[in-house]
């Protein structure tokens, strides 16, 4: 009587030799230093005339689109959350109205007295039917229906590209309460120590994701998050936002999959950088139907543990090194967002309570959304269907 045993392998691979586990090891380890001979390809082009004029007029769209994006997701999520009795008391000033007084504060990068001023300066710009205070202004970073209501802006902005966008970078960033400290520069510094720290294993070195720590005093932290991108219109489509630097990026890397992956369910690439390259990610992204590249470690084998995802990822990145890496660079975008979120939002965090950093970060990112769908729609690319009237 004979026995059968039936191995399940990644798409009918063999599984490769030790030649080839060298070869991926060196083809990995060319790309880090930078000795990988890459193809040229065309670069390319931007109407810059268009870019000129979106730049002029950037000051003119975002209030437009703070009043009819906040309205759109205002209205949502009342359609869909049942009516609750009012109690007793003065009523509750509109969570819609303070949202959009906080993004305009974002935008000017003011305190909170002086976006009061704001406030009068631009209440019928913005739609807003009463005058509050400063202290009103202040409470709404503590207002859950104000984050509800970011968190819908980020779902409207990304419709405007639906089936437009395919490919996603993931990567982490953050925000620091002090002009004394740069996020950058504190993760370079990180990075150099693991680096002259003696070599681990692939499975040890991956679980160290943990983000750079701040040197300043309590409450003074920087606030950390992990954001999903769209290649092409560079809209963030993701957002999961910690001030816990122990917490980590693959940590925090599930929840803004989840929201990239409920804006665009038919996406097809994810990116990152080699902190997402560990199994557990590879599986969870390839299980939702798209293509994983991340770049791994120098020292990483072929050997799946369990994820057979894991060895058909690195299994194309050794049969055609030249298209895998022409995917992966594309990751490099969101970094090109983190720098357009830092210039014009980068200011440091006010707010000093763990809650409040966390909504003044989420507003800085919701705020290049909105700031970004105004140049789409000056170069064409998008329809604003939030538009009032149209």
């Amino acid at each position: 009587m004979y026995r059968y045993v039936y191995i399940l392998v990644g798409q009918s691979h063999l599984m490769p030799s030790k030649q080839r586990g060298e070869e991926l090891r060196k083809i990995i380890k060319s790309v880090r230093d930078g000795t990988f001979e890459y193809k040229s390809k065309e670069p390319a082009t931007t109407d810059w005339a268009q870019y000129d004029q979106a730049q002029v007029y950037e000051m003119v769209y975002y209030p437009d689109n703070i009043r009819d994006l906040v309205d759109e997701a205002d209205e949502r999520i009342k359609q869909r959350t049942p009516p609750r009795k009012r109690g007793p008391g003065r009523p509750p000033t509109d969570p819609a109205n303070v949202a959009k007084v906080l993004l305009l504060q974002t935008y000017v990068n003011s305190s909170n007295r002086l976006a009061e001023g704001f406030l009068i300066l631009f209440l019928e710009k913005l739609g807003i039917d009463g005058h509050f205070s400063y202290k009103t202004i202040e409470r709404g970073y503590d207002k859950g229906q104000v984050n509800k209501i970011l968190d819908e802006i980020v779902v409207i902005t990304n419709e405007s590209v639906e089936g437009k966008e395919k490919t996603f970078s993931f990567d982490g960033t953050g925000f620091s309460t002090s002009n004394k400290e740069n996020y950058a520069d504190k993760r370079q510094k990180q990075n150099s120590k693991k680096g002259s720290k003696k070599s681990k294993s692939a499975s040890k070195e991956q679980v160290y994701d943990s983000f750079p720590e701040s040197n300043s005093v309590a409450k003074k932290g920087f606030s950390y998050s992990v954001m999903g991108i769209g290649v092409q219109h560079k809209l963030i489509s993701g957002i999961s936002i910690s001030p816990d630097h122990s917490i980590g990026e693959t940590t925090m890397f599930p929840e803004a999959f989840n929201q990239t992956l409920d804006c665009h369910p038919n996406l097809d690439g994810v990116l990152g950088d080699g902190i997402y390259a560990c199994r557990w990610i590879i599986n969870l992204v390839s299980e939702n139907n798209s293509t994983p590249h991340f770049l791994p470690r120098s020292n990483v084998t072929f050997k799946s543990k369990g994820a057979l995802e894991w060895y058909d990822m690195l299994y194309s990145l050794w049969e055609d090194p030249l298209e895998w890496l022409e995917h992966y660079h594309m990751r490099s975008i969101s970094e090109t967002v983190n720098s357009m979120v830092k210039c014009r939002f980068g200011a440091p965090l006010r707010k000093r309570l763990e809650s409040r950093k966390k909504t003044e970060t989420q507003l800085k990112l919701v705020g290049h959304n909105i700031r970004r769908v105004g140049y789409l729609e000056i170069m064409g690319d998008v329809v604003p269907h939030w538009r009032g009237g149209m």
